[in-house]
């Protein structure tokens, strides 16, 4: 994890420049598809749900959560991205849901500068690195 600071902005730009976000997206596709079907089952996408830390963000990191509450976040949450429902979630649904969330951020955030503290691996971090990459160019 680091500390960086980004704004709304940062993330609007890192998507609207396509052959970066879609180097990410294809990036994290090719990660998350342990089988390499092409498409990502619920176990695949599971980590990848759980990474958006939906009870710690609005319930606190200490509450505890009840197991059958999470499925139904969860499985809620894959519902998001198979826009088909055939059980499964390809690129384009992968990519078209990250980029809905990452603009839903974006607008919440605005366009003040935010000190977050970022994993090494998520979609913020990479927008906050192409933005430092752009501005040291």
């Amino acid at each position: 994890m680091s500390v960086e600071i980004l704004d709304g902005a940062t993330i609007v730009n890192f998507m609207e420049d396509e052959e970066a976000f879609n180097l990410q997206i294809c990036d994290r596709f090719a990660h998350l598809d342990s089988d390499h079907d092409g498409r990502l089952s619920y176990g695949e996408m599971l980590k990848e749900l759980q990474c958006l830390r939906v009870f710690e963000t609005h319930f606190g990191v200490d509450a505890e959560t009840d197991p059958d509450e999470l499925v139904r976040v969860y499985d809620s949450l894959f519902l998001q991205f198979d826009h088909d429902l055939n059980g499964t979630v390809d690129l384009e649904e992968f990519k078209s849901e990250t980029k809905l969330m990452l603009l839903a951020m974006a607008n919440g955030m605005g366009f003040l500068p935010v000190q977050m503290v970022l994993e090494e691996d998520s979609f913020l971090k990479k927008a906050a690195e192409w933005e430092s990459a752009k501005l040291a160019a």
